[in-house]
């Protein structure tokens, strides 16, 4: 039975990949920072939980022995995060393992899209170019086969524990309190698609060895995404527009804001135009938000306010 290492195994995106090992029939190692405190899906037969961080040479080495397969997901800290990777790939490697599937952040292998002044202004190029020495690195390490996976903003960023990191208002009062000029929008993804491309990286590494895919799905607006959460939900979502004071106040305060004003001035056509293309190309659909959420109801309906 194949093994496979997850590393950050208690992030939402790592958690899904596991999700997809365990149908498929593979076995996980998890690298988690604290055993004591995993959620339910780490505690499924066919998991072993090791301790321990992505920048620990030997605790990753210890945990890939066996491994066949590493999905890494890195922490999005400027310096710390290209360490982990770093750190991964040469413990991997020593181990023996073969296949890498990293997952980045959409665009990052069009420096085209981020590599000017304007996402400099917007305080997200070092955060572009940590996630691309990410990808460097993996593409450097010399393993048999490696994919890197380009999610945008993910369905559960929407949800608990993640909503109040992007929609604070969201839990407390209903609303899509944003940041994004008339008619600008993100690119989402659904979560599970990142399990399910990731799996099918490990399991068919020749199709997929070498590709560096963008998930990016459906560009939407706050007022289509506050249709799409109202109309799974069933409840009053609103939308409302920060004030300029409020855009500089939460400069401070919000990370997620950063992508509402890059996404203010940046072109997505590199990713919206080839959805179809990426689907038809590997054979597996993306999920839409809508759908995204209606399979994850109960958790929209514990994030939302009952009566508004």
């Amino acid at each position: 039975m194949a093994i496979y290492l997850v590393t950050q195994a208690t992030g939402q995106q790592s958690q899904l990949v596991i999700t997809y090992l365990l149908e498929a029939g593979a076995t996980v190692h998890a690298v988690v920072r604290d055993p004591q405190k995993i959620p339910p899906v780490l505690e499924r037969p066919g998991i072993t939980v090791f301790k321990g961080e992505s920048n620990n040479f030997e605790a990753i080495f210890q945990a890939a022995q066996g491994c066949i397969g590493v999905f890494l997901n890195t922490f999005p800290i400027p310096g710390l995060e290209g360490q982990q990777a770093k750190t991964v790939v040469e413990a991997c490697k020593k181990a023996g393992v073969e296949t890498i599937v990293a997952s980045t952040t959409m665009g990052t292998g069009n420096k085209a899209m981020w590599d000017n002044a304007e996402t400099e202004e917007c305080q997200l190029h070092d955060y572009f170019r940590s996630k691309a020495e990410v990808e460097d690195a993996v593409r450097g390490a010399g393993f048999k086969a490696y994919t890197i996976l380009r999610p945008g903003f993910i369905d559960f960023d929407y949800l608990l524990p993640s909503a109040p990191h992007n929609y604070p208002e969201l839990p407390v009062t209903g609303e899509l309190v944003h940041s994004f000029d008339d008619g600008a929008g993100m690119v989402h993804t659904g979560g599970h698609d990142v399990g399910k491309y990731a799996v099918a990286a490990f399991q068919n590494p020749t199709k997929f060895g070498g590709q560096e895919i963008e998930l990016g799905n459906e560009l939407l607006t706050p007022e289509k995404a506050r249709d799409i959460l109202a109309r799974v939900s069933g409840r009053n979502v609103r939308v409302r527009k920060r004030t300029t004071e409020e855009v500089e106040e939460a400069k401070v305060t919000l990370f997620t804001q950063r992508f509402q004003l890059w996404s203010n001035i940046t072109n997505f056509g590199p990713i919206v135009t080839k959805v179809e293309e990426v689907q038809a190309k590997y054979g597996i659909p993306f999920t839409s938000l809508e759908e995204s959420l209606q399979r994850d109801k109960n958790r929209l309906l514990q994030c939302l306010p009952s009566q508004i």
